[in-house]
């Protein structure tokens, strides 16, 4: 099992994925998927096991506290503060296999690489026990910019956010 970064070859498999793990929103068609992988491929990731596409995460530079809606082809993105994932799907063929988790510790280091501190995400599908095990939190309180973006994502949609501790002096 290997974590590299996305080739157009993948596609066929990623869609495929992404229809068979999402019952409560519909899939979002190919050009909007593809946008987030354009706007930065060297924080979008593919698990591989024998060939076949297994996981996906798409992560690109964003800014904290807010969200793009769903089916949202992504503009150009400037003075971003953040990454943002947009989608990360495991096949149900591969769950229970801890394959989220490592895509979730490869997304930390590309924040890392691309001297971003934190991370933000819209959980659906009552995901936010994965993302808070994980150090994601909520926000306080919610700019109304992202309340609308919360909305195309359904009622169980939450926003949160992971930043990396600060240094402390020893």
């Amino acid at each position: 099992m290997k974590i590299r970064s996305i080739n157009p070859q993948d596609w066929p498999q990623i869609m495929a994925i992404q229809h068979d793990c999402y019952q409560q929103i519909t899939p979002e068609p190919l050009s909007v998927m593809q946008s987030k992988w354009h706007r930065s491929p060297q924080s979008c990731f593919v698990v591989e096991y024998k060939n076949q596409v297994i996981a996906y995460v798409l992560a690109h530079p964003w800014y904290q506290a807010k969200a793009p809606k769903l089916d949202m082809v992504l503009p150009s993105i400037k003075q971003a503060d953040c990454l943002y994932i947009h989608d990360m799907a495991v096949s149900p063929k591969a769950q229970g296999l801890g394959i989220a988790n490592k895509l979730v510790a490869e997304v930390k280091n590309a924040m890392t690489l691309l001297n971003f501190n934190g991370i933000g995400l819209i959980a659906i599908q009552g995901a936010c026990a994965f993302w808070r095990k994980h150090q994601f939190s909520p926000l306080e309180s919610l700019p109304s910019v992202l309340t609308d973006s919360l909305a195309s994502y359904g009622a169980d949609a939450h926003y949160l956010y992971f930043s990396e501790p600060a240094n402390t002096p020893s």
